[in-house]
């Protein structure tokens, strides 16, 4: 009876340890894949980590604070309203606030249809899938809060066109709401104003 008891317990403790079977490396590995900073690239680097760096890196190649525009001529934009300047990283396409919107509003003209449509057509032809940023611009009259506002609205408004009518991706095309800043021309005069308020399409390469 005594040995028979002592062999059940040691087929219990048998029993115990086939659950233990597992490697040390293997454990290690599934604790670490059930922590969040546990899913690791290969360069050593967790995911939230991969991801904000690739977040930073498109932001980045935004910056356009040193980009040297020149006058770029395209076949297909023969609108005398359209303005196209571009480098080896960007192209960018200009159109005046008069061409888009009247005073103070932030809804599309219908006249505007087919310079947008120009626009559209040679981002697609050109740099179909490529992101795109749409850039709204004031000039310094009135209260600078007002005028960021209005900018953010217009470039909306084209990026809302755009997606709608031009079939860009929406998940490709971002707005950037610059108010005030990097006037083109002088605001101490109304031709210099005219010019300021606008909206640049702008297109990374």
């Amino acid at each position: 009876m005594k040995k028979h008891l002592l062999s059940l317990l040691a087929a219990t403790a048998l029993l115990a340890s086939c659950s233990d079977l597992k490697k040390p490396e293997e454990k290690d590995q599934l604790s670490e894949a059930t922590a969040d900073t546990a899913v690791v690239a290969r360069d050593g680097q967790t995911v939230g980590e991969v991801a904000a760096n690739a977040g930073a890196a498109v932001e980045n190649a935004w910056d356009m604070t040193k980009a040297n525009l020149a006058d770029v001529k395209l076949e297909e934009i023969d609108l005398p309203e359209i303005s196209v300047r571009g480098d080896d990283r960007y192209n960018v396409y200009a159109l005046e606030e008069k061409v888009l919107f009247d005073t103070d509003k932030a809804e599309i003209k219908p006249t505007a249809t087919r310079a947008l449509s120009e626009i559209s057509s040679s981002i697609a032809r050109r740099y179909r899938g490529n992101e795109v940023r749409i850039l709204g611009f004031a000039d310094s009259r009135g209260d600078k809060d007002y005028n960021r506002e209005l900018s953010a609205k217009r470039a909306a408004a084209v990026k809302d066109w755009l997606v709608k009518n031009g079939q860009m991706p929406a998940d490709k095309v971002s707005i950037e709401p610059m108010g005030e800043e990097a006037p083109v021309a002088s605001n101490a005069t109304a031709a210099g104003r005219q010019e300021n308020r606008r909206v640049e399409i702008a297109v990374l390469k």
